[in-house]
């Protein structure tokens, strides 16, 4: 069973590697999408070497789980949009939504 703070990872993976591709779609996004997905995969890193760890005072747990619900706002800011895509999108960001919760929670914990 994968932890909290490894779900969390994979996710955080998966929303940069959709921003990569959304910025190669779109010229005007390009610089923050890659920018964005820095950030997510550094985080990723993180908090794949040390769950536990801080980085001042706060801990990758919890900045895993802002990442996670900021991501979850855009997956729902791009459904409004799309209506082909939008329940799709939707149940993304339920997800994000779930699990970055769970990782600020109890970054160690497992799914039930």
């Amino acid at each position: 069973m994968p932890s909290h703070a490894e779900l969390a990872a994979k996710l955080l993976v998966d929303a940069a590697a959709f921003f990569r591709t959304l910025g190669e779609q779109n010229s005007q996004l390009q610089e923050q999408m890659l920018e964005n997905a820095g950030v997510f995969d550094q985080m990723a890193g993180l908090l794949n070497q040390k769950p536990g760890g801080e980085l001042n005072g706060t801990t990758y747990g919890e900045l895993a789980g802002k990442l996670l619900k900021d991501a979850a706002r855009f997956f729902r800011s791009i459904a409004d949009q799309n209506e082909p895509i939008r329940e799709q999108m939707n149940e993304n960001a339920d997800v994000y939504d779930q699990i970055g919760d769970l990782v600020m929670e109890n970054p160690l914990g497992v799914l039930d």
